[in-house]
């Protein structure tokens, strides 16, 4: 396309169709979507964002790593947005740190969100400080400052999949997910210090979709349930995956995602016509 798009933003399929956000999870960018966005570029408008620090985004600009919160990274989010749908309705989908900033964006009605579907969507601050969950990833989190990016990626990377995992990767891969240490120390200061509160969610009244894993970790498990009890309008299911599910099974992922979008997602735009 010759349109001018915002550093870290990617549009595909059909610019007058229905329109569709995509956000990643940490530790990733929107290649992620590859095979979904393949599978629906036909029908919709698909923007994919990278968030900063990842893909072809710009690197976050703040003085200490625990300062970041979602309020440096959402208003990027939505000028770049906005700035290619303008207000139309649109159906946002995201997975873990993605899918946590989906939620925060629907609630507080940032852009013209009709649904949303998330994947894991890995809000710990909804999770009470004696909770188990809660202090699982907080021993998470301090394990990965008290080391070197290496060190730091690689807890991070094997908590999310398994033990030896990220040692399995290639050298390229493994430098490329060390260089982004800091940002995913960003990503977890954000998602611990979003001041909401597991209530506030009651006010998402758009529809949800909310996938998980049947074979993710305690904090992401917890969160989902969590969310489950408070967002009025959600359709639950669990998939036969883990949590990076959308990247190691989007065969079990992407046709639940397509379901709900075209459910959901709407009208093609008005100036779309054909004879």
């Amino acid at each position: 396309m010759s349109e001018a798009l915002p550093q870290g933003f990617q549009r595909f399929g059909n610019p007058n169709g229905p329109s569709l956000v995509l956000l990643h999870s940490s530790q990733s960018n929107t290649s992620q979507w590859r095979a979904l966005i393949q599978q629906l570029q036909a029908e919709y408008d698909i923007i994919g964002v990278d968030l900063l620090g990842y893909g072809k985004a710009p690197k976050a600009d703040v003085e200490q790593v625990e300062a970041f919160r979602f309020s440096d990274e959402v208003p990027r989010i939505v000028e770049g947005v906005q700035g290619l749908v303008g207000a139309e309705p649109l159906c946002l989908i995201g997975h873990s740190y993605g899918g946590a900033l989906a939620l925060k964006l629907a609630l507080e009605k940032l852009l013209n969100v009709q649904a949303l579907a998330v994947f894991e969507p890995v809000a710990f601050h909804v999770l009470e400080a004696n909770e188990a969950a809660r202090q699982e990833i907080e021993a998470i989190a301090t394990q990965m400052d008290a080391n070197d990016p290496v060190q730091s990626t690689t807890t991070f990377v094997d908590y999310w999949n398994q033990p030896g995992f990220f040692a399995a990767l290639p050298a390229k891969v493994q430098q490329l997910m060390a260089s982004q240490a800091a940002k995913v120390a960003m990503d977890f200061a954000a998602l611990m210090g979003e001041p909401h509160k597991l209530v506030d969610y009651r006010r998402i009244a758009q529809p949800v979709l909310l996938l998980t894993g049947s074979q993710t970790q305690q904090s992401a498990k917890r969160v989902a349930e969590q969310l489950q009890q408070v967002l009025p309008d959600v359709q639950v299911k669990q998939l036969a995956c883990g949590h990076m599910g959308p990247l190691t099974h989007p065969q079990l992922v992407n046709p639940e995602l397509q379901r709900f979008i075209a459910e959901h997602a709407g009208a093609q735009k008005a100036e779309f016509v054909r004879d």
